[in-house]
């Protein structure tokens, strides 16, 4: 199990804008893979309500579960991660359920939450690349597919909120991009799932 605090910028992007980043600031970094999210709540959207996120994050050789929940300052959110081995991961995607077990399910628990209540609403795939770029500033290029959408985004992750804004918007300014408000992943899966 463990707990950090999510602090990130973002900004969706066009195809082009995406490659001129990638070309720029990607091109010499080995750092490349491809995860899906799975992403659950209950029928009535109680979590999405709370403003809180649970997915199960599938990679290449092991999974997570994780609880995202809106910190009480407003800036950032506390994930909270169980580790998964893979094959129990996809089981659970299969049958829609989540771990009895784990500091999620205690969460669970603690918001009056049943566990049985809880039910796939969507699932996004990301080929994601990431770069360093100052030791507490890292930058994320994502590319995703949802049901039926595609699209691209920039993601800042950083440790302090107030000069990590600051390098995110001279770091657009710097690099000729227009901020596009990006949604998150979670709502802009649901949203096209429900458009469909």
């Amino acid at each position: 199990m463990s707990e950090v605090i999510e602090i990130e910028y973002k900004s969706l992007l066009t195809q082009e804008e995406y490659q001129q980043l990638w070309q720029q600031y990607i091109a010499d970094s080995t750092t490349s893979f491809t995860q899906t999210n799975v992403y659950y709540d209950t029928e009535d959207f109680h979590l999405k309500d709370l403003g809180m996120g649970l997915r199960i994050r599938l990679l290449s050789t092991k999974a997570e579960l994780t609880l995202k929940s809106p910190l009480i300052t407003g800036e950032g959110l506390l994930e909270t991660t169980d580790e998964l081995a893979l094959p129990i991961a996809q089981q659970l995607v299969t049958k829609q359920i989540i771990p009895a077990e784990g500091a999620v399910a205690e969460k669970l628990k603690s918001l009056g939450i049943n566990r049985h209540q809880l039910t796939v609403h969507g699932q996004l795939t990301t080929k994601r690349v990431e770069a360093q770029l100052e030791p507490t500033i890292l930058l994320v290029l994502d590319e995703s597919w949802y049901h039926g959408k595609h699209d691209y985004e920039l993601e800042m992750e950083v440790s302090d909120p107030h000069l990590g804004k600051e390098y995110f918007v001279n770091f657009l300014k710097e690099n000729a991009i227009d901020y596009k408000v990006a949604k998150n992943k979670i709502v802009r899966t649901f949203e096209s799932k429900m458009s469909n």
